[in-house]
C-alpha cells in the first residue's frame, strides 16, 4: 500500500508557512494578518535604529504617547516586575533615550522622561510612516472611509476581547 500525502488542505483550512493549519480567511482578514507582520517588521527596524530591545521600544512607545511616567506606572503598563522595569530604564538612560527627573508633586518619586533628542530621532521614523498610512485614505470616498473605520474598529474590539478559557492569571 502506497502512502499518499495530499498537498491540498481540508476544506476550511489554509496551510501557512511551516505547515501549521490555520482557519481559512477572506482577503481582508489575510490583509490584517499581513498588516501585523508589516508592523512587526517596522518595529524591528525601529528597534535597530534606536538600538533598543522590544521592551525598550515598548517603554518608549508609552512615554511618547503619555509623556513622563513614574517607574511604577511604566512597570504596570509594561506588565513587568519593578526590577525588570528598573533594568529597562537603566538601559534607556544609558542609551540617552530617557532621563530620571524629580516628580513635581511627590518629592520621594521620580519620573522617566524621554529626551528631546530621542523623541526627535523616533519621530523622524514614525511621523513619515503615520503620514503615508494616513494618505492612503485619500484614495477612498468618505463613505468608503466610514466602512474602513467601522471594520477596523470592530477588528480592534475583537482582538481586545480575548476569550478567557479559565487559565489566565489575574492581573
Amino acid at each position: 500500500m502506497e502512502a499518499h500525502a495530499s498537498s491540498t488542505p481540508p476544506p476550511g483550512v489554509d496551510v501557512e508557512a511551516g505547515g501549521f493549519p490555520m482557519p481559512a480567511a477572506r482577503p481582508p482578514t489575510a490583509l490584517v494578518r499581513a498588516l501585523f507582520v508589516a508592523g512587526a517588521e517596522f518595529e524591528k527596524s525601529l528597534q535597530h535604529e534606536l538600538a533598543v530591545n522590544p521592551t525598550g521600544l515598548d517603554a518608549m512607545a508609552h512615554l511618547v504617547m503619555s509623556g513622563p511616567l513614574s517607574p511604577g506606572e511604566l512597570s504596570r503598563r509594561l506588565d513587568l516586575t519593578t526590577a525588570a522595569t528598573t533594568a529597562a530604564i537603566d538601559r534607556l538612560v544609558g542609551l540617552g533615550h530617557v532621563t530620571r527627573a524629580p516628580h513635581p508633586t511627590d518629592r520621594r518619586s521620580v519620573l522617566v522622561v524621554p529626551t528631546e533628542a530621542s523623541m526627535r530621532r523616533a519621530m523622524s521614523h514614525l511621523a513619515p510612516m503615520i503620514g503615508r498610512v494616513d494618505d492612503v485614505l485619500d484614495d477612498f470616498t468618505d463613505d468608503e472611509q466610514r466602512v474602513i473605520e467601522r471594520y477596523l474598529g470592530r477588528v480592534v474590539a475583537t482582538y481586545g476581547a480575548i476569550p478567557d478559557d479559565g487559565t489566565a492569571k489575574p492581573r
